[in-house]
């Protein structure tokens, strides 16, 4: 699972030796904030995460040569080799990588002849350019500095969104210059939106073109001020939520103006505490937008670039995303209270329901527009359950409706994941692919329950996880087997979810494109007609059971499933745990009915917060929608950041 490598030899043996390699001094570039802007470490903290980004950085060089790295410039290919030529320029070969950064771009002589040859377009480009320009700048040759200079000033002498560019041919397909006819990247999803828009203004307040910066600057404030009233528009992302941090980290250290730099903390401070949420010693937990279907721990940037804050896991990440540079080189760290949130580190079990904006509720600063999702997130001593009231997402869409992850000793996080379709490949959203969902499909959670039902009575169902998790199928039940957490899968009306070589022997063959899912069981089931079909889901671990075998009696003997309205889509559970459930699907989830132990979930009350927790003393987070403020409290930490609708922020701990 791109875990422990030779690499992770030697990130593994650099973080426990203290001696030469760890310099002091590191990183030997970083960006200087004033100390009113920090949030402050403990020295023990400060310490291992500087040993931390000495062995990532080292052993990310070894793994990538910078000699030749400098010439992957067409388009946005520097969204990888500049990182990595950053990284060595601070912890590998300073020398080749300072010269292979000044490297002539593919495009300098017509997309980018406007710029002195310098690519300010592309926004993964942008991305690493302004770190590039704002800490590495002075060891350039004195004419490569000069045109960087003078690139930006005419870059941002107006604005450069849909400014006529010269090599405009003809619109159509592509994103180039040349089919979107503007001086910078089109494209705004909401991290590709954030590396355009704190690029643009970093370089207007550094060129001294004001009318520019007065632009943006006013677009980063209701940026900020939309982040603390309605959310992310791209949610818990776990393939985007890591490329938004670099954007946000180059405004933070880089910005001069004191608003846009409260601004760019407070933004950052959201990003790392809702990503805190769903971390998992390594892994990163569900319901996702823009869900790319990644097997756990590290899958996706999520939880990738968090753990470079968070740790918490035994393992070292060699799945390299290029852009931990930005972190190590950066000022920035995240409230004490948001890493205790990340460690889980307050008392559980607890429920937190969450509200999720519309995808351009941010980026549009929409503040008026009503929560699209409705979130049950349950963490237990040893698991975190996740659900979305509308489930998994059918047709082209990316979103994550449903996920477990677990504690395992050796790998840190491991995820359970499954989806109502035919393929085990797409098992957290159909990532833009028909086909791979089969039907509506709602989910009523409650704690460590959940009752799942679609409606498509034949649907095919698909479990994957790692097989490290024993299967046992007793009395008509599919029981997993965790380390400290075991899950029991009861059949709605579908045949036995049971392992299916076949598949599992797909995702292990060495001709299979996607790697990721070698050494996975693999179980299936398929409906047996009708309007509806499903899975009752139950989690348990000690101290509410003694062990595996004291759940799996308590289940049999007392989990009862009621569905003999099953055509209405209406199902009764009474759990191993004692808890009963009534469930009836709608298309609106306004209208789906949910009782627990015989009280109906408020769904309006659900919609009217960001965060909230069934234990309102001390909530490990809380925000209202529209509220303005977010506050985390875990393991003693305290810490509320309130952003006005001017954009200003303050913040204490």
């Amino acid at each position: 699972m791109r875990l422990i490598s030779v690499l992770g030899a030697l990130c593994g043996w650099l973080l426990a030796d203290s001696g030469s390699l760890l310099r002091a001094d590191f990183p030997p570039v970083r960006a200087q904030v004033d100390a009113k802007y920090q949030n402050h470490w403990p020295a023990d903290w400060e310490r291992d995460f500087q040993q931390r980004g000495r062995a990532i950085l080292e052993a990310q060089c070894a793994a990538n040569k910078a000699e030749g790295m400098g010439g992957r410039t067409y388009f946005e290919n520097e969204k990888r080799a500049y990182g990595m030529l950053m990284a060595h320029a601070v912890a590998g070969n300073r020398a080749v990588a300072i010269r292979e950064l000044q490297k002539e771009d593919a495009q300098a002589k017509d997309w980018h002849a406007i710029t002195e040859g310098i690519d300010y377009y592309a926004c993964f480009t942008l991305k690493h350019q302004i770190r590039k320009f704002f800490l590495f700048r002075d060891q350039f040759s004195p004419d490569y500095r000069a045109r960087m200079e003078r690139g930006a000033k005419r870059w941002t002498e107006q604005d450069p969104l849909r400014r006529p560019h010269p090599a405009f041919q003809k619109g159509g397909p592509g994103w180039g210059p040349d089919a979107k006819n503007s001086w910078v990247d089109v494209r705004s999803t909401e991290n590709l939106w954030l590396m355009r828009v704190t690029s643009v203004y970093l370089l207007a307040e550094f060129s001294k073109n004001e009318s520019t910066r007065l632009k943006y600057k006013a677009d980063l404030l209701r940026y900020a001020a939309s982040l603390y009233r309605v959310g992310m528009g791209e949610w818990d992302s776990e393939n985007y939520h890591g490329h938004s941090l670099s954007p946000l980290l180059n405004l933070y250290d880089f910005a001069q103006d004191p608003e846009v730099k409260s601004a760019a903390k407070a933004c950052l401070d959201y990003v790392c505490a809702i990503g805190a949420v769903k971390y998992y010693r390594g892994a990163f937990n569900g319901p996702t937008n823009r869900d790319y279907n990644h097997a756990q721990p590290f899958g996706g940037s999520a939880a990738a670039m968090l753990w470079l804050y968070f740790n918490d896991t035994p393992v070292i990440n060699t799945h390299y995303e290029s852009d931990e540079v930005h972190v190590f080189t950066s000022a920035y760290r995240p409230p004490v209270a948001v890493m205790e949130l990340a460690r889980k580190r307050f008392e559980k079990p607890v429920t937190i329901w969450a509200a999720k904006p519309g995808y351009s509720a941010t980026t549009s600063f929409d503040w008026k527009s009503p929560p699209e999702f409705l979130e049950t997130q349950f963490i237990g001593r040893t698991f975190q359950l996740g659900s979305l009231a509308s489930g998994t997402s059918t047709g082209t869409s990316a979103i994550n409706g449903f996920k477990l992850t677990m504690t395992d000793s050796k790998l840190g996080g491991i995820a359970v994941q499954a989806v109502p379709g035919p393929d085990p490949r797409f098992v957290g959203s159909a990532k833009y692919t028909a086909g791979k969902v089969s039907g509506r499909n709602r989910v009523a959670q409650a704690g460590p329950l959940a009752i799942w039902l679609v409606a498509n009575g034949a649907s095919e169902w698909r479990w994957v996880f790692p097989d490290s998790i024993r299967v046992q199928v007793r009395d008509g039940i599919t029981f997993l087997a965790g380390e400290k957490t075991w899950v029991a899968l009861t059949p709605i009306h579908t045949s036995l979810l049971v392992v299916n070589p076949q598949e599992m022997a797909m995702l292990s063959d060495p001709k299979e494109k996607d790697k990721q899912w070698a050494g996975h069981h693999v179980l299936s089931a398929k409906g047996k007609g009708g309007p509806f079909c499903g899975v009752a889901v139950e989690v348990g671990e000690s101290p509410d059971f003694v062990d595996f075998a004291a759940f799996q009696k308590a289940v049999l003997e007392r989990s009862k499933l009621k569905w003999d309205r099953l055509e209405a889509g209406e199902v009764t559970w009474s759990s191993a745990k004692g808890t009963t459930i009534t469930f009836r699907e709608s298309e609106s989830i306004a209208d789906m009915r949910l009782a627990i132990d015989g009280k109906p979930h408020d769904w309006r009350e659900h919609a009217a917060w960001l965060y909230r927790s069934d234990r309102s003393d001390s909530a490990p987070i809380s925000q209202p929608w529209r509220g303005g403020t977010l506050r985390i409290v875990a393991n003693g930490k305290r810490f509320e950041c309130s952003v006005f609708e001017s954009g200003q922020a303050t913040w204490h701990e």
